[in-house]
């Protein structure tokens, strides 16, 4: 298991009195623009949650630094709700940094979850093999997340209790039930076009 450090906040004996409470509420404000966040997310308001976890972030960093704990968690909810409104490339900038910090700093199913969201990012991008093993990327330790965003469990497990879509091979699944939500959702058509263009490429090649 690693070893988790926790950064200090901003906040040290030099400070006045004001400034303690200025950054107290600020934190306070960033926890409740996070959670407005991931309601809009959840409902499919992309673009809002995108402008709440910005908010959040902001003032998250008047009390922490950039690679702690408290600004991972917004640097993934910001990679989800980019990703979630198409903005790939933004998605991948937050959730690279979100992935450093939490493979790094802690927890574990944190660390777990953001390497599912990459695996999310890069089926988007159609980088199938990238998906497929940065997901695996915590099966020694079975720290493998159900590739059902909504999945009940919420919970890491080892690689071989998971099933792996059997087409594409690139994301896992702890149910057929949530195999099913996720291809109806999410997964269909990138798995669709990812195939196709196998095929394409593979009849080209026999043609040559």
């Amino acid at each position: 298991m690693p070893t988790v450090t926790h950064h200090a906040n901003n906040i040290h004996p030099g400070m006045s009195g004001a400034e303690t409470n200025a950054l107290i509420r600020a934190n306070t404000v960033a926890i409740d623009r996070s959670n407005a966040a991931l309601g809009a997310y959840q409902a499919g308001r992309y673009d809002e949650a995108i402008r709440l976890h910005q908010e959040a972030l902001a003032l998250k960093l008047r009390a922490y630094p950039d690679t702690s704990v408290q600004a991972g968690i917004s640097y993934n909810g910001l990679g989800e709700a980019l990703l979630g409104a198409g903005r790939l490339q933004e998605a991948d900038q937050a959730l690279t940094k979100a992935l450093a910090i939490r493979e790094r700093e802690g927890p574990e199913i944190d660390a777990a979850a953001t390497r599912d969201n990459v695996g999310a990012l890069r089926e988007a991008q159609g980088r199938f093999a990238e998906a497929r093993e940065v997901r695996v990327r915590g099966a020694e330790m079975h720290q493998v997340m159900c590739g059902n965003y909504r999945c009940p469990t919420n919970e890491m497990y080892a690689l071989r209790k998971l099933q792996a879509c059997s087409a594409c091979r690139s994301v896992f699944y702890c149910s057929k039930g949530c195999q099913k939500q996720d291809w109806t959702r999410r997964h269909k058509p990138l798995c669709q076009a990812h195939c196709a263009s196998l095929q394409a490429s593979n009849q080209q090649t026999t043609t040559v």
